[in-house]
């Protein structure tokens, strides 16, 4: 986006994509940038119908707000989340549950963009 619009409106995407999420999640939840235009939130306590219920209103929230900024050229702005739960009291590593949400979200890539996926638990 940054070589067809200009770095200015990057950022303002990166910006409100900011605003959105934050604007979806708890008090309690954190939202962090892991670089590019990949973030992650923590929805503390949350299942994965709960994760599943919020990533089907930023599949259509981020991308309607971000029209606004592009604009009708090029493709259309889209999200893909994967998603990841852990029980209470798993003991799984955050490395090992952020591993299996990134690989969720890449399986989403590759099914067309635009929505999300939710991870399975790894086997022993």
């Amino acid at each position: 986006m940054n070589d067809r619009l200009g770095h200015e409106a990057g950022d303002e995407v990166l910006q409100r994509t900011a605003m959105i999420l934050r604007s979806a999640v708890r008090p309690s939840d954190v939202i962090a940038r892991l670089g590019g235009d990949e973030f992650a939130l923590w929805l503390d306590g949350a299942d994965h119908m709960t994760a599943a219920e919020r990533a089907d209103h930023l599949c259509t929230a981020v991308p309607e707000t971000l029209r606004e900024i592009i604009g009708g050229e090029g493709p259309s702005p889209t999200l893909s989340i994967g998603i990841a739960t852990r029980e209470v009291g798993s003991g799984e590593p955050v490395d090992c549950l952020l591993r299996r949400a990134d690989q969720a979200m890449y399986q989403v890539k590759r099914q067309g963009r635009g929505h999300w996926h939710v991870a399975r638990v790894e086997g022993p």
